[in-house]
């Protein structure tokens, strides 16, 4: 029944999907918001609900451009639940103001599949991340990410690698004039200051335990059987599905070497993941496997919120 309704995408499915969506954003902010409320404080939860929102759409946009999955909603849902999973990534304003930049740029990564404007999109991803790296020093992982979306695509030109690091310093060196214009150089000397944390005692609560674990035993999980599905579709279709899974490695590097072990690190995972087990159940013929899997997300949901 679950299954059936989120394997279409009709206007019923995007509309009990925002309204999951904010009952997820409500509950991250009414269990996880830390400070006194204030006009602040609000200004941040409405600018952090604008974001999510963008998400939402964004997320959407991507898949169905790219045409990273069939015609479902399975992505969407995933990705909510992960929100839900991992409730302070939704309270981590400056991953998510970085992490909607990244989404600019990997809308444009993912494009160069298409053969058309690849300058342009080289340009404009490099430049995003460049944005994105002035509020989130790990972002700049995300250049290593066009270069091997250059190589997956086989657009492999000598001055395709120059472009990237032009639309990368564009951001930066504006950032630097600005700096030095009001005298605060020191401030973009801590850009470079890249922290790391692994410590990772903080996995030890089942709130970030469990959906930590189900999360990776998911990944190893359908990883074979959608690559290889992959490898029998079409050339484009079998590239974009490299490309993704060279995404979740990078995203997962940034998990393991973020300096704060809260679960908002995992931000960065939930588009590649969410497209994953979209692919994956794609190839499920069997309705009651694939409404075992939804159902035991929403039920791991219930279970992480009650011990938050």
């Amino acid at each position: 029944m679950i299954a059936k309704f989120f394997n279409e995408t009709k206007p019923i499915n995007f509309l009990v999907l925002t309204i999951l969506s904010l009952f997820v954003f409500i509950l991250a902010v009414f269990l996880h918001f830390d400070s006194a409320f204030s006009a602040r404080s609000i200004f941040k939860i409405f600018l952090n609900l604008f974001l999510f929102l963008l998400f939402l759409f964004f997320h959407n946009f991507i898949i169905r451009k790219n045409s990273l999955t069939k015609n479902n909603s399975y992505a969407l849902l995933f990705f909510i639940l992960l929100f839900a999973m991992f409730p302070y990534a939704g309270n981590n304003y400056k991953l998510l103001i970085s992490n909607f930049f990244i989404f600019f740029s990997i809308r444009r990564i993912y494009s160069i599949r298409s053969g058309i404007a690849v300058k342009s999109k080289l340009f404009d991803s490099a430049f995003w991340v460049g944005i994105a790296f002035l509020i989130y020093d790990w972002s700049i992982l995300f250049l290593f990410f066009i270069y091997i979306a250059i190589f997956v695509f086989r657009e492999i030109k000598w001055n395709y690698f120059f472009i990237p690091v032009i639309g990368f310093i564009t951001p930066v060196y504006l950032y630097y004039v600005y700096l030095l214009t009001f005298g605060k150089e020191a401030l973009f000397e801590k850009l470079w200051t890249f922290n790391t944390g692994f410590d990772f005692s903080n996995y030890n609560q089942i709130s970030l335990l469990l959906p930590i674990s189900i999360v990776l035993v998911f990944i190893i999980w359908t990883v074979y059987p959608t690559l290889l599905n992959a490898f029998y579709g079409k050339k484009k279709r079998r590239s974009s599905f490299i490309l993704l899974l060279y995404h979740l490695a990078l995203t997962m590097v940034i998990a393991i070497i973020a300096p704060h072990k809260d679960g908002s690190e995992f931000l960065f995972l939930f588009f590649p993941f969410s497209v994953l087990m979209a692919n994956y159940l794609q190839i499920i013929k069997e309705y009651w496997f694939k409404e075992t899997v939804i159902i035991l997300f929403f039920v791991l949901t219930i279970v992480v919120l009650s011990y938050s």
